[in-house]
């Protein structure tokens, strides 16, 4: 089913569906955005599967998958050591890429924004790590850039950090290259215009401007942006998870990996000679650092709070993925220095066993989140299948404007991608036969109490045999005398 924005693709299907659809309701700008690639993925695969959700939740897995494949890839070409080493921080990579934090990227198709540029971005990597000639080094990059810009709003950072790893490593090589930089710039140009030609600021997001008159509260969103994939305060503070205390730990949690970052980066300008190694790993972190700049600039006016949306994780989550890869580099160096010999094993061991403690903590809490969160859907579409018949509040959860999504919905179902569709009568033989079984199959109503004037007491079971689970929703009806 779809859920809050998804609501808006449906006059794409409806356009589709009438030969009317173009490429500028593709580009058209949405929210931030300009989505142009992944509307693509949208309708061609909404309409092969009747719009299955399913299939862009399994894209939104496979590009993770693909992120996964690529960040090994580099870690094979820059990390040293023995296999059990590389496969500790290939492990403690995958805890943060397939964190269940984000649960909401994994529970809602249209989250594949979300996903593509850091797919975009890491394959540039990879390849700017490759043996291809610069041609096409630049020319491959260069259209995965544009992918990326065209995917979500933090998508055009692809532009301004990759030439870093593609710059001439000696001054006999910056002619050979001095075109291709060229046309890189050129590209970039020529992507930022399309981007922000006719753009409008989205209505009711806040002033641009609050994080300049408000640097205290932008620097706190900022810091438990880049915190939140890590910090546990989600169990700790179970009763005020917008609390002081919850706060205090994830912006801590975020300066300390900030923290972090800085010192590594200046490390490595202190040595040149892990400058190539290093330089894939600091541009994954200065990603998600940017992105957090970009997302506290966007939505400070909205509260400290919003910093804890789940959706932002998949962005900011590569800074300390990023650090589990810069730090073995550095201190390698330092080993083979003769400096750091004992302290090394045990810095990366306690690293390494804070990011698992508070994963421990994590996943527990977020996947209990993934059910919840995946019944409140449920729960949601069966409200939907009565949207003719009566209305309900649970309707504002589907979508905010009950009207708009009558009239989406409806379309939905002249076109059969809502499964199963619609009831139409309002008459519950005509509902039941519908689905006509042994009712018994299904469950009973065990006893109707009188507690109170006009109130009444209803209690047995429910159970969808397909799912093997409780029914998502359970219509009451009653004789009239």
């Amino acid at each position: 089913m779809p859920y809050w924005d998804e609501w808006h693709y449906v006059s794409f299907f409806e356009k589709f569906s009438q030969g009317t659809l173009t490429l500028s309701d593709l580009f058209a700008q949405q929210n931030e955005y300009r989505q142009f690639f992944p509307n693509l993925i949208f309708i061609g695969l909404g309409w092969l599967t009747k719009w299955n959700k399913r299939y862009e939740l399994l894209v939104s897995f496979a590009l993770a998958c693909l992120v996964s494949f690529n960040i090994y890839r580099l870690g094979r070409l820059t990390i040293d050591g023995s296999p059990a080493r590389r496969i500790m921080i290939y492990f403690l990579t995958n805890l943060l890429i397939f964190s269940p934090v984000q649960y909401v990227n994994w529970l809602l198709g249209m989250q594949i924004i979300y996903f593509m540029p850091i797919a975009c971005l890491t394959t540039c990597l990879v390849i700017a790590y490759s043996q291809l000639g610069a041609r096409a080094k630049f020319l491959s990059c260069m259209c995965l850039a544009t992918v990326s810009t065209f995917s979500s709003a933090n998508g055009i950072l692809c532009w301004l950090v990759l030439p870093l790893l593609t710059w001439p490593n000696s001054r006999g090589e910056l002619p050979n290259k001095r075109w291709l930089m060229l046309a890189w710039i050129v590209g970039f140009v020529v992507s930022a215009a399309l981007y922000f030609n006719g753009y409008q600021k989205t209505l009711g997001h806040p002033s641009l401007s609050e994080s300049l008159i408000h640097p205290v509260k932008a620097l706190g969103y900022f810091l438990i942006l880049l915190g939140r994939a890590l910090e546990p305060g989600d169990m700790i503070f179970l009763r005020e998870q917008f609390g002081t205390g919850h706060k205090i730990i994830a912006a801590t949690t975020g300066l300390t990996v900030a923290a972090l970052f800085i010192v590594s980066a200046l490390c490595i300008r202190r040595d040149m000679r892990l400058a190539h190694r290093a330089a894939g790993w600091l541009m994954l972190g200065t990603y998600s650092i940017m992105t957090a700049i970009l997302v506290t600039v966007g939505r400070t006016g909205f509260g400290v709070e919003q910093a804890f949306t789940q959706r932002y994780t998949t962005f900011t989550l590569y800074l300390p993925i990023a650090l589990v890869h810069l730090l073995p580099i550095i201190l390698e160096r330092h080993v083979a220095e003769g400096r750091l010999a004992g302290r090394k094993k045990m810095l990366l061991h306690v690293l390494a066993g804070s990011v698992v403690v508070s994963h421990l903590l994590i996943y527990p809490l977020n996947i209990r989140q993934v059910s919840a969160f995946s019944k409140r859907l449920s729960q949601g579409k069966a409200c939907l299948l009565l949207i003719n018949v009566i209305e309900e509040d649970c309707l504002t959860k589907v979508f905010p404007s009950v009207e708009y999504l009558k009239l989406a919905a409806n379309s939905l179902d002249g076109l059969s991608f809502l499964r199963p569709g619609l009831i139409k009568s309002s008459r519950v033989q005509d509902i039941a036969a519908a689905g006509a079984q042994n009712p018994e199959y299904y469950g009973s109503l065990d006893s109707v109490i009188q507690t109170g004037e006009d109130v009444y007491t209803a209690s047995g079971w429910a159970v969808l045999p397909q799912r093997g689970d409780a029914a998502d929703a359970i219509l009451l009806t009653y004789d009239r005398a």
